[in-house]
């Protein structure tokens, strides 16, 4: 088996722990029907209380009809509140709503606690050389994304 085989057989098995929603506790298992791109809207709105719709396609990588849809679903289930720019009315700001705080923080708090279970199986200093190492690969990826999307730019 190549290296990259191995890597991807290890990446589907932590994303099938992150990803599948009855991995909660049933106070909120089902609460969002499964759709990773709700919970990292939701995470986003999370860390970033108030962000346009642009920056919310941006940020999870998809194209601006795709981060509509999301947030059309989030808004009509009540957990995204959409409101107009004060200084643009063109625009309009995402915030959560009180239940979609909720279920953000519920969710956070799973991934935490996943995270913590995953770095269990290693020794201190081998969670140090792994985070230095996905840390890695994760500026390598993120460097690759803005320079395909400053060439994507460039080239319209």
């Amino acid at each position: 088996m190549t290296k990259a085989c191995k890597l991807l057989e290890y990446v589907h098995v932590l994303m099938r722990v992150m990803l599948v929603s009855e991995r909660t506790g049933p106070e909120h298992q089902h609460v969002i029907k499964f759709n990773p791109l709700d919970f990292h809207t939701l995470s986003m709105l999370r860390t970033a209380p108030s962000l346009r719709a642009s920056d919310m396609a941006d940020g999870l990588g998809v194209a601006a009809t795709t981060a509509s849809s999301v947030i059309a679903r989030l808004v009509k289930r009540g957990y995204v509140a959409r409101t107009q720019n004060k200084t643009d009315r063109r625009a309009y700001d995402l915030t959560l709503t009180t239940q979609g705080r909720q279920i953000a923080e519920a969710i956070h708090s799973q991934d935490i606690r996943n995270m913590e279970l995953f770095l269990s199986a290693l020794s201190g200093g081998d969670q140090d050389n792994l985070l230095d190492l996905l840390g890695q690969v994760a500026g390598r990826v993120e460097a690759l994304e803005t320079d395909g999307a400053a060439a994507t730019r460039t080239s319209t």
